[in-house]
């Protein structure tokens, strides 16, 4: 075996490594910010850890359903609309927290957040109301993809 190779199996540890695609870190971290952002914020506000274990949660299931539909050669659409239907149903699991301890997260909301209170925000309507919305878009986006694969554009 050469130098060059036993240098480029010692770099990797996996002779079947291979580099993230273009595109890959970007997509993992703009799905997983916003939740976990979301959740430790209501969980400091209603002292709920509730919320921050809600953001675990959604944020591993966005990363694992992205890695699976990546690693199986999806469509950008045909992720993005899997994705969004994450998003959407983590936001309706949201919205049944928000449900659960609305006392305690709008009494956190108005004393540490007293300039930018707004009751709506502590209802769970909002949440069910922006899950209805990405719900809207997970089917544009899955309507497309499949549209274009019927065209004989990329696969799923």
């Amino acid at each position: 075996m050469n130098v060059e190779a036993r240098a480029a199996e010692a770099s990797s540890g996996d002779p079947a490594w291979m580099p993230a695609p273009r595109g890959w870190y970007l997509s993992l971290l703009a799905g997983t910010l916003p939740p976990l952002a979301l959740g430790m914020v209501a969980s400091a506000l209603a002292d709920r850890l509730i919320f921050a274990d809600w953001a675990v949660v959604a944020g591993a299931g966005h990363a694992l359903l992205l890695r699976a539909a990546w690693v199986r050669g999806w469509s950008a659409a045909a992720r993005a609309a899997l994705v969004l239907a994450w998003v959407a149903l983590s936001l309706l699991a949201f919205a049944t927290l928000v449900g659960r301890h609305r006392e305690v997260l709008d009494l956190g909301y108005r004393a540490m957040l007293w300039p930018l209170y707004a009751p709506a925000l502590t209802r769970p309507a909002a949440a069910r109301t922006a899950a209805a919305v990405l719900a809207i878009a997970a089917a544009s986006a899955a309507a497309f993809a499949l549209a274009r694969r019927r065209r004989g554009g990329v696969a799923a």
